[in-house]
């Protein structure tokens, strides 16, 4: 395992596993390397159970081939070659570009759902537009305004359908709070397991194109 141990100031041990699958462990100045030795071998059986999770989701992440395939709920519906006559001449950035410009032409589907959802549940939203980010699948402002995340059409349908009313339901709530959540319910009974579900997705965020 690759462990790095940090000594500080505080009373308490701290273990959490960072990128490439690394072990930061925070240590009390004076508490002796046995001691951290022993918290270690403890948390084995959670340590294993983590990095086994990891390796799915590696696993499952590769699954997914953007190099050569337009995905469309979760499924391959085109290859890249085919965007346009010369995508094969073209150099990386240009080839991902022209596989954004693919995926914004989609974005259509998204939109149209959106509306569907907020003229069936009662929601107002004045836009609907896109947004590009390696961190929020979507975001609704005060104004009315909803954006998603151009990428979200990648996703299976029932995971794009709980992202669209999640932020339909800020047009109601601009919070987390509980009011929020129960707001959310109403729409989607089962959203506890689409949020887990949306985890294993995430790394379509930082995918480059």
């Amino acid at each position: 395992m690759n462990i790095e141990i940090i000594r500080e100031k505080r009373k308490t041990l701290l273990l959490k596993i960072v990128e490439n699958g690394k072990i930061l462990i925070k240590a009390p100045l004076r508490l002796s390397d046995a001691k951290i030795n022993e918290f270690i071998a403890s948390k084995q059986k959670w340590l294993n159970s983590k990095f086994q999770k990891m390796e799915s989701l590696d696993e499952f992440a590769n699954s997914f081939d953007f190099d050569k395939f337009i995905y469309e709920f979760a499924k391959p519906v085109m290859e890249t070659k085919n965007i346009s006559l010369d995508y094969e001449s073209l150099n990386d950035a240009k080839k991902l570009k022209a596989i954004k410009k693919q995926y914004l032409e989609m974005f259509n589907t998204l939109k149209f759902r959106a509306y569907e959802f907020a003229e069936k549940y009662g929601f107002k939203v004045e836009q609907v537009s896109y947004m590009a980010s390696i961190y929020k699948w979507g975001s609704f402002s005060n104004k009315g305004e909803m954006k998603l995340n151009y990428k979200l059409i990648i996703l299976p349908h029932e995971l794009i359908d709980y992202v669209i009313i999640h932020e339909l339901c800020h047009s109601k709530h601009m919070n987390h709070k509980p009011q929020f959540w129960k707001e959310v319910e109403k729409f989607c009974p089962n959203y506890k397991d689409m949020r887990k579900e949306m985890k294993n997705y995430s790394f379509i965020l930082k995918t480059d194109f």
